[in-house]
């Protein structure tokens, strides 16, 4: 099997495992029910509704601590884009399609989604992947991002240096998407 087809297979297995990114699980113990959280969008400047009828603000918000419980959820509303409805995780980032999308549109929001999460739910092993030079992850994170094999150590030296240079997940994954030309707004 190439090495093309082989990453390819691999973008579809993890495409087909976070098909549901925006869909996210409370992971953590009853004593961080209080914590804050993060929550980002593309684009931002998305409504952001707890419970679907409390208004929080619009993203990005920082640091907004939510008494919540395991099934506690957000509401996300943009003019022109599909409502997401989200369980809440400690960090929480939503990509809003818009609703009437092109074909173009669509397979951008959908390539902007698979580096979003690769970059963020998967950012740990990503992050492991480049500190050896290669892996799954990181296979499909260049197979998303449409790096040619010739060019992949080149890529691969420039993802090392973004990863260094961030300061978390998110800012991370806005430094992949505006490094190699995903665009993230349409």
């Amino acid at each position: 099997m190439t090495r093309k087809i082989r990453c390819a297979m691999c973008l579809i297995v993890i495409g087909i495992a976070f098909a549901g990114c925006t869909k996210v699980v409370f992971t953590g113990s009853k004593e961080e029910l209080d914590q804050k959280i993060r929550i980002t969008s593309d684009p931002p400047g998305a409504e952001v509704f707890l419970m679907g009828s409390i208004p929080l603000g619009e993203t990005p918000l920082l640091d907004v601590t939510i008494e919540r419980t395991p099934n506690t959820f957000l509401t996300l509303k943009k003019e022109g884009y599909v409502d997401q409805n989200l369980l809440l995780r400690q960090h929480y980032h939503a990509v809003l399609p818009p609703r009437k999308a092109s074909r173009e549109q669509r397979e951008q929001v959908a390539r902007m989604k698979t580096v979003r999460n690769l970059t963020l739910i998967g950012y740990s092993e990503v992050q492991q992947n480049l500190a050896v030079g290669h892996g799954e992850y990181l296979a499909s994170l260049l197979a998303t991002l449409m790096v040619s094999e010739s060019e992949q150590g080149d890529a691969i030296r420039q993802l090392q240096e973004l990863i260094a240079d961030s300061v978390d997940p998110l800012d991370f994954s806005d430094k992949v998407l505006d490094r190699f030309h995903v665009s993230r707004f349409w």
